[in-house]
């Protein structure tokens, strides 16, 4: 079990000059089923990064034993907690498990290593222009600034940083742009791995945007045009 150290929870750490971005209301007429992982907009399911880059195989889990695909997701569940802790200097080091720590450890390597700081709190966001919705942090996404600009990294613990990062780290681009006005300049994915190292790398493929935007379109197509879906999530991205 993973335990908090102190009584702080919600209390973020000092950033330096650095303001921390805010975004506080979840945008009203939007909520989210946890269990099935179902996002709706005003009662309408409405489908979620993840979702879209699962239902067009650009994130494909499918020949993996389900087994080991709940275990992986299971890790990273824990891993993303032990993580919002340590952010929120609350995290007992000790309660963490043997599988856990070095996925930490990897984590605090790389935070020690590029000074990143992660500057957006937790929140469910929608895109009213492009109909979709997602949750930053919930899905190990940070905002955080990179050589001065604006940047977004998405942290996992999958075997490797799969082409798929690109389609879906520009999903949350869109979601973040649209809800804040804050442009982001740049994208990373972070690997985290059993050996308490890192991987780290920058996805710039300005195809990457059009292959989100074609899923999103399909998606829809698929739903109002051809009625061959009615949007229920089938999500197992954390794999």
């Amino acid at each position: 079990m993973i335990k908090a150290g102190k009584e702080r929870k919600n209390v973020p750490r000092e950033r330096g000059d650095e303001p921390t971005i805010e975004v506080d209301t979840v945008p009203a007429g939007l909520n989210f089923d946890f269990e099935n992982h179902i996002y709706r907009w005003n009662g309408e399911i409405v489908p979620s990064v993840t979702q879209l880059l699962s239902e067009f195989k650009l994130i494909d889990f499918s020949g993996v034993p389900r087994d080991r695909l709940e275990f992986k997701r299971s890790l990273g569940v824990a891993v993303h907690y032990a993580i919002e802790l340590l952010e929120q200097d609350n995290l007992d080091e000790e309660s963490l498990s043997d599988e856990i720590k070095p996925y930490v450890n990897a984590y605090k390597r790389f935070r020690e290593v590029t000074g990143f700081e992660p500057r957006a709190t937790e929140n469910r966001l929608y895109s009213k222009k492009w109909r979709f919705a997602g949750t930053l942090d919930q899905q190990g996404i940070h905002v955080t600034k990179i050589g001065g600009e604006e940047a977004i990294i998405d942290y996992k613990c999958t075997w490797k940083l799969y082409a798929s990062c690109g389609p879906q780290l520009q999903g949350y681009k869109i979601l973040f742009e649209e809800n804040t006005g804050i442009k982001i300049k740049k994208l990373f994915g972070l690997q985290l791995k059993p050996t308490g190292h890192y991987e780290f790398q920058e996805f710039k493929d300005p195809n990457d945007k059009q292959d989100f935007l074609a899923c999103l379109w399909l998606h829809w197509q698929k739903r109002n045009k051809y009625q061959t879906s009615k949007g229920e999530s089938n999500d197992n991205s954390n794999a």
